[in-house]
Parts: structure tokens; C-alpha cells; sequence
């Protein structure tokens, strides 16, 4: 009768790891205008710009006929005051002050 032969331990395999995408320097990012007039900004502008969902931009048309996007931009920046100074005026008495015009 033939000796059993016993079987070798096999030596553990570090386990591959997984390859992290490249950045997409250099490379342009497109979106496609939906049928509602929608654009989809690509997630690395996003990041790149630090917008984020509900953030307010301003489309502009440029001399040269270039869409420029402004993030952040408000179609009146005077209304970014509004409720900025509480309490400053609660004293304040309208007739009388009318009243000192005349």
C-alpha cells in the first residue's frame, strides 16, 4: 500500500486591492439639457465648487456669448439685508417722524 502524502498549506494570498478611479483633470464634463430645460451639473464640478443641493446660482450671457454660471448670486443683493438688523427699529415711530417733514 502506498504512503499518504499530506497536502501542502497553501501560502494566504494578500487580498488585491481596489484600484481607486482616476481624477478627471483635464477632462472635460458635459450634461445634456433635459426636454424641462433641466441640467444635471456633473458630481466633480459640484465638489470642485462646493455646491451643494439647494444652493442658489445665477446664469449669465457673456459678451463674447458664453453661458457663465455665478454660484451664489442673488437677483438683488439688497434683499440679503432683509431681517439682518432685528430689533433696531422697534422704537422707531413712523407718524411722528412723518409728522417732522412737513
Amino acid at each position: 500500500m502506498a504512503p499518504k502524502v499530506k497536502a501542502k498549506k497553501s501560502a494566504k494570498r494578500p487580498v488585491p486591492k481596489v484600484k481607486q478611479p482616476a481624477q478627471r483633470a483635464g477632462r472635460t464634463s458635459t450634461s445634456r439639457l433635459s426636454s424641462k430645460n433641466q441640467l444635471t451639473v456633473p458630481v466633480d464640478i459640484l465638489r470642485r465648487v462646493g455646491l451643494e443641493a439647494g444652493d442658489e446660482v445665477e446664469f449669465v450671457v457673456n459678451d463674447a456669448g458664453f453661458i457663465q454660471i455665478q454660484v451664489g448670486a442673488h437677483a438683488n443683493p439688497i434683499l440679503n439685508l432683509v431681517g439682518a438688523f432685528p430689533g433696531v427699529f422697534d422704537e422707531f415711530d413712523q407718524e411722528k417722524e412723518r409728522a417732522a417733514w412737513d
